[in-house]
């Protein structure tokens, strides 16, 4: 276990007024600390128990509190912690954690405690990524992801592929160390022979990637059509608010309104745009220019028609030049006044683009009674989850971009390898590139990474983890 020379310590809970705040203590002299600020102080503290007390600065009186003592091993950074359950007010924690300050601690860095950990043991880098990741949670899929992740489901995966790696790195150098042992065409053979399996495993982790960044991240959605069609109505239906302007007046959108929110465990990144059409007024064609910039953005579009007057010409040229390179759907609004079809539009050059051109799913929906959202957002899911990639906890995802380039490089070098050794090349050459694999894999659990990547990937943790 590696020895923090100090002692550090910071709020743990998140900022704003609540029943119960936490102010963390981590380090050596983690019970010197809280024996000089804690009445009273109960002298040789118990691991795991809880402690009543009152702490003090000299003999001003702070707060009414709840210790608890974690005995090294046993805590979450590995060392000795000490947990203070205050009253909930960001003033009081502040004098809390002042006063803790003022007795030896110094103020964790952002990520500190989670880094200790990893330098400590306790959890790989994949791991005590996850548990960022479990933090900034916005959906239930999230969460389950980083769970998995922080429980040893990624980290396990990639520690199979690395062993069998290092097993045929350690045949190779043994038949080039003892060439008299004559095992280096058996060796070529058992690599290529698993090598496939390898690799195809972890291409399925690769092919999560997408998934993953959608459950980090977010789906960048715009709602596009034209005037009047109730796209600012549909996006306070999907909010359950009144965010937008609704108004019978064409026009009243001038600006790009954007919201998140979930729906069927897809976090959406929703924006709300400026109706297309021809317009002289220079402040809505700055909103219509932002519409085509949202769209282009965007990696959905919903677009909006209203199902009284059907797709017109204009609707069909719009989603032909919007769904070349994106994802979009239909969405015939007004349906609850209208039993038409809804591919109306103004003649029958229409109706021929219609039965040449494959349209996108077309939905009918009600903004105003919410009639067809349920199918809308079983639409989204498919679209984004397809039913192949598990979001239930039982798959592991890959949701960071520092993962997704390091098994790209990782593939790349193990397919690399394969190839050598269908040509012949010597094995010690190809175990280059099994040991370039083997690397970029550890960079992934933190086995092999260097110190400034490490310094970089816990500066983005909140301070108190």
């Amino acid at each position: 276990m590696i020895k923090n020379s100090d002692t550090i310590a910071a709020i743990a809970t998140a900022p704003g007024v609540g029943a119960v705040g936490i102010v963390r203590v981590s380090g050596d002299d983690a019970i010197g600390v809280i024996g000089r600020v804690f009445r009273p102080f109960p002298g040789d503290m118990i691991s795991h128990k809880m402690y009543y007390g009152k702490i003090f600065r000299d003999d001003d009186f702070i707060d009414e509190v709840m210790v608890c003592y974690m005995k090294s091993p046993r805590s979450f950074t590995c060392e000795d912690c000490i947990e203070i359950y205050g009253h909930g007010g960001m003033f009081v924690l502040s004098e809390v954690l002042s006063t803790v300050i003022e007795n030896g601690a110094r103020l964790a860095e952002p990520g500190e405690f989670t880094k200790r950990a990893f330098l400590n043991g306790r959890l790989n880098l994949a791991q005590a990524e996850a548990v960022a990741d479990l933090i900034g949670a916005k959906t239930a899929a999230a969460r389950r992801a980083a769970l998995r992740q922080l429980g040893g489901g990624l980290s396990h995966r990639l520690k199979f592929s690395r062993d069998k790696i290092l097993s045929w790195l350690a045949h190779i150098e043994l038949s080039i160390d003892y060439p008299e042992h004559e095992e280096e065409a058996r060796n070529a053979s058992e690599i290529l022979g698993e090598a496939d399996a390898v690799i195809n495993d972890l291409q399925k982790l690769a092919e999560t990637v997408n998934v993953g960044k959608i459950i980090r991240e977010g789906v960048r959605t715009a709602i596009v059509g034209r005037p009047n069609v109730g796209k600012s109505t549909l996006l306070n239906a999907i909010l359950h608010e009144n965010r937008a302007i609704v108004h019978e007046t064409a026009g009243t959108t001038r600006d790009v309104l954007t919201e998140e929110v979930r729906v069927a465990d897809v976090p959406l990144v929703i924006m709300d745009t400026a109706g297309l059409r021809e317009t002289n007024d220079p402040i809505e064609k700055i909103g219509i220019e932002k519409t085509h910039e949202a769209a282009l953005d965007a990696e959905l579009i919903l677009y909006v028609a209203d199902a009284t007057e059907g797709l017109t010409a204009e609707d069909f040229n719009t989603i032909k030049s919007f769904s070349k390179n994106k994802n979009i759907l239909i969405l015939m609004n007004k349906s609850d006044i209208t039993s038409g079809h809804g591919i109306q539009g103004d003649g029958s050059s229409v109706l021929e683009l219609h039965e040449t051109e494959e349209l996108p799913p077309c939905i009918p929906i009600s903004a105003k009674t919410g009639e067809g959202l349920e199918e809308l957002f079983s639409h989204i899911r498919d679209l984004f989850f397809a039913g192949n990639i598990g979001t239930g906890g039982e798959t592991d995802i890959i949701t960071r971009e520092r993962h997704r380039i390091l098994l790209a490089q990782a593939i790349t070098h193990l397919q690399n390898a394969k190839r050598e050794l269908h040509e012949g090349i010597p094995e010690d050459l190809v175990s280059v590139s099994l040991r370039a694999t083997y690397i970029a894999l550890g960079e992934i659990l933190g086995v092999e990474i260097g110190d400034d990547i490490v310094d970089r990937i816990f500066a983005e943790f909140c301070v108190g983890k």
